[in-house]
């Protein structure tokens, strides 16, 4: 998979959490002059929406690929390779610092989050938008369970900690918040999203094709896609969010 495909799959869980950016970001009364640094920009599937708010818009990620492929789309970001535990920015640079499903895959999301404190300044705000949680999540009928151990499993050998979104608060807590605030977000079906079905399952075949060779995985995706057709399926993972003010 090419970042091309990864940067589709990015504005699409973008998507999902939009309602919530719109919703704090009118909170937080950002404007033309607020400085916004996005640890773990990827691709660059949020940077448009954070230019049109300010040009003083940061990402950072690890992967050199995805910084070059986000620069290539939006040069007016101000985008560089670094590492999430250190920041190459003075104490006191942003007035918004936020992530967006990226601590799941952080061995020590508190030292993050401590980071990400230490670069806002005091007022500011430190969010991380969505961090799910996969021991909780729901699959049903019996074919999306099986599926979902065998992601699990996946994910775990990954490195993704599985638990992340209910530790969420205890994360932000630990990393020196004091009053922290956190949600859920919501989800939404629909019985004729064929479309859907196609883009998560090469999520999960992506997954899976470390666990299980290829002719089980399409096996998988025949009994899942009858049982999709047939309505009723559903696959919910509680993906959690929460924000807090540098004091």
């Amino acid at each position: 998979m090419d970042n091309a495909f990864w940067h589709q799959r990015f504005v699409l869980q973008s998507l999902w959490t939009k309602p919530l950016r719109n919703h704090l970001y009118k909170k937080l009364n950002l404007h033309a002059h607020s400085k916004i640094l996005e640890l773990g920009s990827g691709t660059g599937a949020l940077l448009c929406e954070n230019l049109a708010i300010s040009p003083f818009t940061f990402g950072i990620d690890f992967d050199h690929a995805r910084t070059i492929f986000a620069k290539q789309n939006f040069p007016d970001a101000l985008l560089t390779t670094a590492n999430a535990y250190h920041l190459p920015f003075p104490a006191g640079s942003f007035d918004l610092s936020f992530c967006h499903y990226l601590l799941l895959w952080i061995d020590n999301p508190v030292d993050v989050l401590n980071e990400m404190r230490r670069v806002t300044r005091p007022g500011g705000t430190v969010i991380a938008f969505a961090e799910p949680d996969y021991h909780a999540r729901i699959d049903t009928p019996q074919i999306f369970h099986e599926i979902a151990v065998l992601q699990n499993e996946s994910l775990q050998n990954q490195g993704v900690r599985l638990d992340t979104g209910r530790r969420l608060m205890q994360y932000f807590i630990h990393a020196g918040f004091g009053d922290v605030s956190m949600g859920m977000l919501s989800g939404e079906w629909n019985s004729k999203q064929t479309t859907e079905f196609e883009l998560e399952w090469e999520i999960i075949a992506h997954d899976l094709q470390k666990v299980l060779p290829p002719e089980k995985i399409n096996e998988l995706k025949l009994k899942a896609f009858e049982s999709y057709a047939r309505g009723g399926a559903i696959s919910f993972i509680p993906t959690f969010y929460a924000w807090a003010s540098v004091e």
